[in-house]
């Protein structure tokens, strides 16, 4: 993936109108974001001409799966194993997880991923209105590493030394996992900066545009975003483009906006 990435968020009401969508933008983005109400209308064979649209760039599918994790002998046979392991060569590069249900149920879904070439980006926090409710209740260390220890996972002392939240302790349980990265919002700069300081790997931002709650425009946003997660990341915009009367040239002009703060920012 493209450093500072530019990935269409395609959260419209039909299939139909996701493909006209991504059809018009493709040679201004770097990725796409499927939706799982595009995928309970279409199915997953929707996806795979999505690939042709956009040949080599990567396609999240955002499921954000949040289900059973059951291990049998050496093998997963929970429900995240059977949800995960249904999106074998469906052509999408990452799928998001959950991190909140525990290590089993992560564990399972990271392992089912993997076993396919799947990616798995979770999510620490999101990006609406009242997320911190449940995501920053604060979290007891040692109720972490015990739970952890019974799933199977080796989590050292140091790694839980900035486990404060339910969000630190969802990122430190990803690190130790093997999670490939992060789902970040771009509405919370200091929920961002806590996530970025816990990791190195790739954190993808929803909540660019309308979502936003701090009155910044787009060029403050893309700021905030370049400065606190770097190079690692990408931009999900999603109703900024396709809300547009011509979504190809709103999507140009948020990439140029994106090369013009970049520009400003390595420069100085």
């Amino acid at each position: 993936m493209n450093p500072y990435a530019l990935i269409l968020a395609a959260d419209l009401p039909n299939p139909d109108a996701v493909a006209r969508l991504i059809e018009k933008v493709a040679p201004a983005i770097d990725g796409i974001k499927i939706g799982m109400t595009t995928v309970l209308q279409a199915g997953l064979g929707f996806i795979k001409g999505v690939t042709e649209a956009v040949p080599g760039k990567p396609i999240l599918l955002d499921l954000k799966v949040a289900d059973i994790g059951h291990r049998k002998g050496s093998g997963w046979e929970g429900t995240n194993a059977k949800i995960v392991g249904s999106l074998k060569d469906a052509g999408i590069t990452h799928v998001t997880v959950h991190g909140f249900p525990g290590p089993v149920s992560l564990s399972e879904a990271v392992a089912a991923a993997h076993e396919i070439g799947i990616r798995v980006l979770a999510l620490p926090l999101m990006s609406h209105a009242g997320a911190d409710l449940f995501f920053s209740q604060r979290l007891n260390r040692s109720d972490l590493a015990a739970r952890a220890v019974e799933a199977g996972i080796d989590m050292s002392p140091a790694a839980l030394e900035d486990v404060l939240l339910v969000r630190d302790g969802i990122i430190a349980l990803g690190e130790a996992i093997g999670v490939d990265g992060y789902i970040g919002p771009a509405t919370n700069p200091t929920a961002l900066g806590g996530i970025r300081s816990m990791t190195n790997k790739a954190v993808w931002c929803p909540g660019f545009g309308r979502q936003d709650r701090l009155g910044r425009d787009l060029a403050a946003q893309l700021q905030d975003w370049v400065r606190i997660v770097g190079s690692e990341s990408a931009a999900i915009v999603g109703s900024l483009i396709f809300e547009s009367p011509d979504p190809l040239a709103q999507a140009v002009k948020i990439r140029e906006t994106r090369d013009r703060v970049l520009a400003s920012l390595l420069s100085s």
